[in-house]
């Protein structure tokens, strides 16, 4: 009997971890979800305890996953994080290559949900993709022709600056895009968390700074679509969103599409499908 290589997949994000497997390159087993480790050792457990109980006891032959932030040129550890500093500049790639004596590839967690995207879920069949994940953070990315844009630390949109001088950033910053539209920005401002706000004012300026953010996104990138995901996005009324980004959007006369993710929460995981040496 013929057995398919295993390939373990993973999404490391700022509150949660997905994982999961797959032996097609192309289909997924039920995700397992935890919440994520701050702690890197904690995590590398984590990651190895699940790990071996999904493949159950096959021998893992390609792990493929993301982290929340920019990671280094090389793509071995994460370089910088709001959300998970207990990561940072951690050899991450080489310690999971210990662990499972098998290749590793490490990529930016919204890059890789920008190529699911691209790839199977929303954008697919268009040239240039852009994805938004509107959650703890905000994240993003760019997939042209079915590849990851090339760039030299990720891609952070998040971390535009809409406002100056204007709110608190996780990452020490002011006035970045995450600090008017994401969970944690929403709860630092507000006192709630953003799926406890039900003020239609509220969510009628979070649309307006998403807006903006989408114009900038527009003027630099020029996507065919612009792709949004993330738990946020479940409390901003689209149709809002659309005719915001209408308006402020002057200088292209056609505005790229927007529409909500196909993938939901396994946007990574399938983007991490679509990586060498799966594709």
């Amino acid at each position: 009997m013929i057995i398919s290589p295993m390939y373990f997949i993973f999404d490391i994000g700022g509150t949660k971890a997905r994982f999961a497997t797959s032996s097609d390159g192309k289909n997924l087993s039920e995700p397992r979800i935890v919440p994520t480790p701050k702690d890197f050792q904690e995590g590398l457990q984590t990651i190895k305890q699940i790990a071996d109980e999904l493949s159950k006891g096959q021998k893992i032959e390609v792990i493929s996953g993301g982290v929340a932030g920019p990671l280094s040129q090389d793509k071995s550890m994460l370089v910088s994080s709001p959300h998970i500093g207990g990561w940072i500049n951690k050899p991450l790639k080489t310690e999971l290559e210990k662990l499972f004596n098998a290749p590793v590839h490490l990529e930016h967690d919204a890059d890789l949900a920008t190529l699911g995207e691209a790839v199977v879920g929303a954008g697919k069949g268009r040239e240039i993709v852009t994805y938004l994940t509107i959650s703890t953070g905000v994240g993003g990315g760019r997939v042209v022709k079915g590849k990851i844009d090339e760039n030299a630390l990720g891609f952070e949109p998040g971390h535009q600056i809409i406002v100056p001088f204007g709110d608190p950033c996780n990452c020490g910053g002011q006035g970045h895009l995450e600090s008017y539209v994401s969970g944690s920005g929403l709860e630092r401002k507000y006192g709630k968390k953003a799926e406890d706000l039900d003020d239609p004012y509220v969510w009628e300026k979070v649309a307006e700074y998403l807006a903006m953010g989408l114009n900038n996104v527009t003027v630099f990138w020029s996507p065919d679509i612009i792709v949004l995901g993330g738990s946020v996005m479940q409390s901003i009324q689209i149709e809002t969103l659309r005719v915001k980004f209408k308006d402020i959007l002057t200088i292209f006369p056609t505005p790229p599409v927007i529409t909500l993710s196909n993938l939901g929460d396994s946007a990574g995981l399938y983007g991490a499908l679509a990586l060498h040496p799966f594709s």
